[in-house]
């Protein structure tokens, strides 16, 4: 043991390895008290060797391998599994050190190997190796800037989700305690159908489902909170946020209606993806719909406008094929087939769907005027 001041490196070992030659030993440690170096013989037998196979510093634990020097405690000692241990920390600090050197000051192998992979000349010659030494420097400098700044957008970007969630939970639970009960609002049902339509290319929508809390709504896969690929924030809020699953850090937008769902169904689609086998994954673009007043017969309630929405948006995702009254009865649980029959039938009398076929059989299609099969009934303001 050394002075506590005493820098280890410099120090003075011949006692130490005297004592680990003279004995039976395999594990040689060497402290001032807050610094721990160990040895062990792997370079020669029975000769301590020169560098220590890991260090640990009481005041700086974080580089320190707690977890591989367990071993040298007293009730977990296992001399065998420790000397493996060992052989590969010393194998993995001499390639640290290596790397150290090679960014602080590249050696003429690493100077001569970019340049031959990256230079035109067949032949690297002295003059080329002079000017890419500085290249090379400034490249490995440019990259470990490149690496920081990418961890600290990825730290930022965290925190500020980290913050926007704590805020909301601190308004929602507020506004909370005013009622205890989950309560689906209008405007998710509305977004859920959306969702479904846009993503009826990719899966049955019946797969689509929304799980409810008090503080936000999940659109999840098969109805697994796992499963989320997006989150609404429409509750408790005076301005609506979404929340996409398509990236490592769900990206958090406003919108002002669920409607504007249309505007990120790309990165929707992806989401649900990225949920989805690989080989299920496939995109299709759906053509949005605008929303007009019609006559007094066509004024229909809210949840009837939802619905209505979602018909038109499924038959436009079947495209040539059509939808069957008992497809939509799947993709709307709830509904029966007189409710759905008879939203047909008004649908058609204002000429935005016609029928082909017979009795159970028939498929409904969008009519091919444009301008009448995106006009869907509304309330009145």
């Amino acid at each position: 043991m050394k002075a506590y001041k005493t820098n280890l490196d410099e120090a003075e070992r011949g006692q130490l390895q005297r004592y680990f030659h003279a004995t039976k030993a395999r594990i040689g440690i060497l402290t001032n008290g807050h610094v721990f170096q160990f040895f062990t013989d792997l370079d020669e037998v029975n000769k301590m060797d020169e560098k220590p196979f890991a260090e640990i510093n009481l005041l700086n634990l974080r580089k320190a391998p707690l977890s591989q020097l367990k071993h040298v405690t007293k009730t977990k000692f296992n001399l065998d599994e420790l000397l493996g241990i060992a052989e590969e920390l010393k194998y993995i600090k001499g390639v640290k050190d290596e790397i150290r050197k090679e960014l602080t000051a590249p050696s003429d192998w690493l100077v001569k190997e970019m340049a031959q992979r990256v230079h035109s000349a067949r032949r690297i010659r002295a003059q080329i190796l002079d000017s890419f030494r500085r290249i090379v420097a400034e490249a490995i400098q440019s990259y470990i800037a490149d690496r920081i700044n990418e961890t600290l957008d990825k730290a930022i970007k965290t925190v500020e989700i980290n913050e926007h969630d704590h805020q909301s939970n601190e308004q929602d639970t507020a506004e909370a305690k005013i009622s205890n009960d989950i309560v689906t609002t209008q405007e998710e049902i509305e977004a859920l159908y959306i969702v479904r339509a846009i993503c009826a290319n990719l899966i049955d929508s019946d797969r689509i489902m929304e799980k409810d809390t008090k503080n936000y709504c999940n659109i999840t896969l098969d109805g697994e909170p796992r499963q989320s690929f997006l989150r609404l924030h429409f509750n408790f809020v005076r301005k609506k946020k979404i929340a996409i699953f398509d990236q490592d850090q769900p990206e958090v937008v406003s919108v002002k209606h669920p409607s504007d769902l249309y505007q990120y169904k790309e990165r929707i689609r992806k989401a649900l993806n990225l949920k989805l086998e690989p080989s299920r994954g496939s995109e299709q673009n759906n053509q949005d719909f605008t929303v007009e007043t019609e006559n007094s017969d066509d004024v229909v309630s809210a949840q009837q406008e939802t619905e209505v929405k979602f018909v038109l948006q499924h038959i436009r995702g079947r495209e040539s094929k059509g939808a069957a009254i008992g497809e939509l009865l799947q993709v709307m649980p709830g509904k029966t087939r007189p409710q759905i029959q008879r939203m047909l039938n008004r649908l058609q009398a204002s000429g935005r769907v016609h029928m082909k076929g017979k009795a159970r059989g028939a498929r409904w299609h969008l009519v091919n005027d444009s301008q009448s099969s995106n006009r869907i009934p509304t309330r009145r303001s």
